[in-house]
């Protein structure tokens, strides 16, 4: 849960970087949340933009050790806001050091887990 935290804030940095193709950066979301998720849950690439332009990473997992899911890639939990203000969850594969993907996006309804994550 807590897997490289030192590093979190200059990771965070670098997944911004991605999302605006800086210094050879890329941060992409995958298909299978175009495919499988976004008619449920509705968020679009500014939300997911604004997510982590005003989030925070809150969980960071190695490979094979995230508690509900196969990871084949460290993984961090960013926490942050849409365009309306809304708190989303946006968990993102670290594929190498340039090169991260939104694996998907969701409301955090979880409050056990993320409650204490919601302020600001």
């Amino acid at each position: 849960m807590d897997h490289m935290k030192k590093y979190w804030s200059e990771e965070l940095e670098l997944i911004r970087k991605g999302i605006n193709g800086l210094d050879g950066y890329r941060t992409i979301i995958s298909n299978h949340y175009y495919r499988d998720r976004q008619s449920d849950r509705g968020y679009d690439e500014m939300d997911v933009l604004m997510a982590i332009t005003t989030g925070r990473i809150v969980e960071g997992y190695d490979c094979g050790q995230h508690p509900t899911q196969r990871n084949r890639d460290p993984k961090r939990i960013i926490i942050g806001k849409d365009k309306y203000g809304e708190w989303v969850v946006v968990p993102v594969a670290m594929k190498s050091s340039k090169e991260f993907i939104v694996t998907t996006v969701f409301p955090p309804t979880d409050l056990k887990r993320y409650g204490k994550y919601l302020v600001d």
